[in-house]
C-alpha cells in the first residue's frame, strides 16, 4: 500500500529520474535515509522497475513512428510471437490486445524505407503472425507520465 510520501516520491521521479534524494527529501520534509529507505522499497516491490531517460528520437536520426496491429493466426502464438518481437531493437512497446489486433505495438524508423525493411524483413516473418496493418504517427502531440494521485 502506498502512503502520500511513496506518491510523491514517485511522482517526482516520474517528472526526472535524476532528481536528487536530496531534493526530493527536503520536499517531503524527511531524511536523505528515509528516502533511500523508501525508493529501496518501492524498487524492490516491483514498483520502480527501472530508470530512463526520454529521447525525442527526431533529434537522434529516428524521423518515423508507427503504430503496427499485428494478427496473430491464433491466439495461443502470443508468448513466441511477443519473445520474437522483443528482439526488434525498434520496438519500444507491445500489448496483448481486444479488439481487431491481438498485439499493438509502437516502433521508431529512421524514415519510410527503414519502417517497411522492419516490416517485410523481421515482423512478417515471425511465425504466428497472420499480417499487420501499420499507422504512422505525423506528430506526436503527447508523451507524458501519468500523476499518481
Amino acid at each position: 500500500m502506498l502512503d502520500p510520501k511513496d506518491i510523491k516520491i514517485l511522482n517526482a521521479l516520474l517528472t526526472n529520474s535524476r532528481t536528487s534524494t536530496t531534493k526530493i527529501s527536503e520536499s517531503l520534509k524527511i531524511s536523505n535515509v528515509a528516502t533511500q529507505q523508501r525508493i529501496s522499497k518501492l524498487e524492490k516491490a516491483g514498483i520502480i522497475k527501472n530508470y530512463t531517460a526520454t529521447l525525442d528520437y527526431s533529434k537522434v536520426e529516428y524521423k518515423t513512428i508507427a503504430y503496427l496491429g499485428i494478427f496473430l493466426e491464433k491466439a495461443k502464438n502470443y508468448p513466441d510471437v511477443i519473445k520474437q518481437l522483443n528482439k526488434v531493437p525498434q520496438i519500444t512497446e507491445a500489448h496483448f490486445t481486444t479488439g481487431n489486433y491481438s498485439i499493438f505495438a509502437k516502433i521508431y524508423a529512421k524514415n519510410n524505407m527503414h519502417l517497411m525493411e522492419i516490416l517485410s524483413e523481421q515482423i512478417q516473418n515471425i511465425d504466428g503472425v497472420a499480417r499487420t496493418e501499420t499507422f504512422i504517427s505525423l506528430q506526436e502531440g503527447i508523451n507524458k507520465a501519468i500523476v499518481l494521485e
